[in-house]
């Protein structure tokens, strides 16, 4: 059987949770770097990608997106450093219900291909996923490293993945799986399927009211959700 169904998950919040240590090793790069005290600011990360984020939390230390950028690479590579070893420690991370047994079972259809739409740069997802027993699923995908907009890395995904499965998705064949309205209107600018799940920050009727074509509150009952993602067309 040849692969027919692309499904692309986002990372934090959908499939995993690190309980905070993305941002919060944020905040240590930039005090690091910039040598400034901490800040006492609250930044929310969902639906961001990593390079909003940056100038988010600088902006809680009075630092300009332009100076963010100035530093990028010393930033980036600080901020790899300090998850990495944050990341270590035992229970960093761990999967939201049902997640494990649902990418086991997705793994064994012939017809899927599984691929990331994360705003982590790329080695923050790989270290995440590692942390949460998940890397093993996934080979490919799209990442805040590739570009800022998540919609961008949408349609550039599904470029990947096509070229790695040697097809070309059409965007009905796609499923965005996310936790955020910016997942679902990220893959509906690409007229993609999405299925909304609400474990990260966004209730139910949050993300209900973005349209998306299913809106589960999590990944946890595997029938269900596989009916959902690999129902006939």
């Amino acid at each position: 059987m040849s692969v027919s169904r692309l499904l692309l998950f986002d990372i934090d919040g959908t499939m995993i949770s690190c309980r905070g240590r993305g941002v919060r090793a944020m905040h240590r790069a930039i005090q690091d770097l910039y040598r400034l005290p901490p800040a006492q600011a609250e930044v929310p990360a969902y639906g961001k990608t990593d390079p909003m984020l940056f100038e988010e939390v600088g902006a809680a230390y009075g630092l300009g997106p332009e100076e963010i950028e100035a530093r990028g690479t010393e930033l980036a590579a600080r901020y790899l450093e300090i998850l990495a070893t944050d990341l270590a420690t035992a229970d960093a991370c761990s999967p939201k219900p049902g997640v494990g047994a649902l990418l086991a079972a997705l793994g064994k259809r012939p017809e899927v291909a599984l691929g990331l739409v994360s705003g982590n740069l790329e080695p923050a997802a790989w270290l995440k996923l590692q942390a949460a027993g998940l890397h093993g699923f996934f080979a490919a995908g799209a990442f805040g490293s590739d570009h800022r907009e998540r919609a961008h890395l949408v349609g550039l995904a599904i470029r990947r993945l096509s070229g790695r499965h040697g097809c070309r998705f059409a965007s009905r064949q796609v499923w965005v799986v996310g936790d955020t309205p910016a997942d679902v209107e990220s893959g509906r600018a690409h007229g993609t399927r999405t299925l909304a799940v609400a474990t990260g920050g966004y209730t139910h009727a949050a993300l209900a009211a973005t349209g998306a074509d299913h809106v589960l509150e999590d990944l946890a009952a595997t029938g269900t959700v596989i009916d959902i993602l690999c129902r006939p067309e």
